[in-house]
């Protein structure tokens, strides 16, 4: 591809190169000071690129802790996150379409795959980790792009990526049924969680089920914020309030986002007007650190969440069949399975997700 290059810009004095650079160091480093140092850029212009990305977006991307220029933290807010992970996926796609669009056929392509996955691997950092752990074993790219479960099936029925990796058991049995998937590899799981206003006052602590808890927020007419987008997590949610016995969408205290906020908003958008929301346990240890939500719900049958890697069939698709698969393969591995177990568990204490068991 030589040396081709596209550059997104946020505006006209945002470049989006820097932004994503200064982005990823002050997640990985935890301090703005080692991240312009990382990054190549002085404090005072990293810190205007902030300001003006703030300004730009009207969302705050960072927050300061005490302790000053020498010793203060600086880390992500939940909107700076999400804006890491659109922008580390948007750089993804692009690449792997320039990557395909200036390979001759007589030349070698580049050994990749392209990997639709849902939001929760993805703004973790999960996914990151076992890509270069599979890039440094075998040598072979794994770029992914960021998406709900169904639009991750969208995009494979589009012949945009190699396999999927999601969340959403129902729509995934009729993928692999229709021919899409080549089969469901279970790779690791976690839990959905309810979150909700630390006072709590629909109740939804007290219930005894997942799906009494959402009777009760109905029952008080109580906000609730649903993704609304088909993902996992808004399927997930689906399911319970079809065990209730109870279809919410046209109350008025229903409130569905569809495709705007991912997990991370949703926290920051129930917060902000005191609802309750369901997300998986991984998204709210490490998307909200503030007192206002609480988990009230868990540890319920209908909470368990399940995420498979689904390898395209090359029957339905001009895909890389076999290297999507040994690339699922890859994911039960002991090395994916060590990996897997032991992320987020020093800096959260226990593990994000879990090895599925097989």
């Amino acid at each position: 591809m030589g040396d081709w290059e596209v550059s997104l810009n946020l505006g006209e004095k945002i470049p989006g190169k820097e932004l994503l650079l200064l982005l990823e160091k002050i997640d990985k480093t935890g301090s703005l000071n080692r991240a312009v140092e990382e990054a190549g850029v002085s404090y005072r212009y990293g810190w205007g690129l902030l300001n003006r990305a703030e300004e730009a977006l009207g969302k705050a991307l960072v927050m300061r802790q005490a302790g000053g220029s020498a010793g203060g933290g600086t880390t992500l807010t939940p909107a700076g996150k999400k804006l890491l992970g659109h922008m580390q996926a948007l750089q993804r796609e692009v690449q792997g379409q320039l990557a395909a669009l200036f390979t001759h056929e007589d030349e070698q392509p580049e050994r990749h795959l392209v990997l639709a996955s849902t939001m929760e691997p993805v703004v973790t950092g999960l996914l990151d980790v076992l890509e270069q752990a599979y890039l440094q074993e075998t040598g072979i790219i794994v770029r992914h792009i960021a998406a709900g479960s169904g639009q991750a099936m969208a995009m494979a029925k589009a012949g945009r990526v190699d396999l999927i990796l999601t969340h959403a058991p129902e729509l995934e049995e009729e993928f692999v049924a229709h021919g899409w998937g080549v089969g469901r590899i279970p790779v690791m799981g976690n839990d959905f969680v309810l979150v909700g206003p630390a006072a709590d006052p629909a109740g939804a602590a007290k219930a005894q089920s997942a799906a009494a808890a959402f009777k009760s927020i109905f029952q008080a007419k109580q906000i609730f914020i649903s993704r609304g987008d088909q993902s996992g997590t808004h399927l997930a949610e689906q399911k319970i309030w079809r065990q209730a016995g109870i279809n919410p969408v046209d109350c008025a205290w229903y409130i569905e986002a569809r495709n705007t906020l991912g997990n991370y908003g949703m926290l920051q958008r129930a917060a902000e007007l005191g609802g309750y929301t369901l997300v998986d346990r991984a998204s709210f240890t490490t998307g909200y650190s503030e007192e206002k939500l609480a988990i009230l719900v868990a540890k319920d049958p209908l909470l368990e969440n399940i995420f498979c890697a689904i390898p395209i069939s090359r029957k339905k698709a001009a895909v890389n069949q076999d290297g999507a698969e040994s690339f699922a393969a890859w994911l039960t591995s002991s090395t994916a399975v060590r990996i897997i177990f032991d992320f987020g568990r020093q800096e959260y204490g226990q593990p994000l997700f879990t090895p599925y068991k097989q």
